[in-house]
């Protein structure tokens, strides 16, 4: 039986089991970043040979939100989670295997793989079992895991670090054991084999179906937002911590406290904006949070009190994460539900080109022009982001799906 005010009855499984595995997915990424110091001495290998892990890592997810996309809408959302969450756990322990550049990239290339598997099928489970009215804040709070990931990666990292940072890794495989608890607890989806609406008369999703029947504008335009909101969170994200010890003088002893009081900030960002998101629209809150980190970031310009940007970082992360949580509805929403995992996941994974090229862009911008200059940018960046909303469709508020899960747009 379904709640006609929130969802179905298994939607409080499904919320916990899609925050624990997005969990998971942030932890991996954020231990990357943490030993890559230690990495750089082990394989003896330079910043940029250490940069092409990481960007070893994103081609990998980009691959796999197509991969595992294709899994959710043929297999199931709840079996391409499974495995992805097995396939985490595998890369994460197979660390102990790698010893040099190469097979770290590649170790790193296909753990990614899993990394881009898990965005869509959560989503889409979450926009099956969740009812629009509650959908964005759902959404935001499974998203807002990454916070929690990366605080929980960090504290590991202080403990050891200086013994075994391979056991950083290692403490992924959780993920392998997890698994068996998302086959228990969450139930099958309708996406293959279960559907009851004729929805099956279509065949199977191929690689192409999301560029078919007029979807490809759409696609694009999902992608771009997607974009524009990853490059900026990695621009500002990236450089800020640099900006504030180089040229407002902040010590390293507070820098290190700087990503703990950011996170925090962050947890609650999600969780504002997407109930944000269920009052007045998925497009309106997503302007408000790029309007909000837009003259977050401009506020580092102006003001040279150092202290004060310290904990102006609580602000910063606040608006950091607004866009990207409520994107796990408005995709999930944007999108037919025969292709909402594969669509979810594609645009949201492709943009980590956005990712990928922002660090190195605004880092090519502050050294030519100062630090300041790169953060104005990006600031640009999100005004551009909000422009860029109004090319795509309001999904909250219009005509309800007969189910929760939905046949096609708002």
């Amino acid at each position: 039986m379904k709640s006609e005010v929130a969802g179905t009855e298994k939607r409080w499984p499904v919320l916990w089991a899609a925050f624990a595995t997005y969990l998971l997915d942030s932890y991996d990424l954020i231990v990357l970043a943490i030993v890559m110091p230690v990495l750089l001495k082990v394989l003896d290998i330079t910043l940029p040979e250490g940069g092409l892990i990481g960007s070893a890592t994103m081609a990998g997810a980009m691959i796999g939100s197509v991969v595992f996309g294709l899994i959710a809408e043929n297999r199931g959302r709840r079996t391409a989670l499974i495995v992805a969450l097995l396939w985490l756990g595998v890369g994460m322990g197979a660390v102990y295997l790698a010893h040099n550049l190469g097979t770290w990239m590649a170790l790193r290339c296909l753990t990614g793989l899993a990394i881009g598997g898990i965005w869509g099928p959560c989503s889409a489970l979450i926009a099956e079992h969740w009812s629009p009215q509650y959908r964005g804040r759902a959404a935001s709070f499974v998203l807002s895991s990454f916070a929690i990931g990366a605080v929980m990666a960090s504290f590991t990292g202080r403990m050891v670090l200086d013994t075994d940072w391979r056991l950083l890794f290692l403490l992924g495989t959780i993920s392998i054991p997890f698994a068996l608890l998302v086959a228990r607890f969450v139930p099958p989806d309708r996406a293959a084999g279960n559907r009851t609406d004729g929805e099956n008369a279509a065949g199977k999703v191929g690689i192409t179906d999301i560029f078919r029947g007029g979807l490809g504008k759409t696609t694009f335009l999902a992608t771009l937002v997607s974009l524009i909101n990853l490059a900026g969170y990695w621009g500002a994200a990236y450089w800020i911590p640099t900006f504030l010890t180089r040229e407002r003088g902040l010590s390293l002893t507070m820098m290190a406290d700087f990503s703990l009081v950011m996170y925090v900030g962050m947890f609650f960002g999600f969780q504002f904006f997407g109930f944000l998101a269920d009052r007045i629209g998925r497009r309106k809150a997503m302007i408000a949070a790029f309007g909000t980190i837009a003259a977050a970031v401009w506020v580092y310009i102006v003001v040279k009190d150092p202290l004060f940007l310290f904990w102006w970082g609580i602000v910063v992360g606040f608006g950091l994460p607004g866009v990207g949580g409520v994107l796990g509805a408005y995709f999930a929403e944007l999108f037919p539900e025969r292709v909402r995992a594969y669509a979810g996941g594609f645009c949201w994974n492709m943009g980590r080109i956005g990712a990928v090229l922002a660090p190195y862009t605004i880092g090519q911008i502050g050294s030519h022009y100062g630090l300041a200059t790169g953060l104005a940018v990006t600031g640009v960046v999100y005004v551009i982001g909000a422009l860029s909303l109004f090319l795509l469709p309001e999904t909250f508020g219009g005509l309800l799906p007969e189910t929760f899960g939905g046949r096609g747009r708002y």
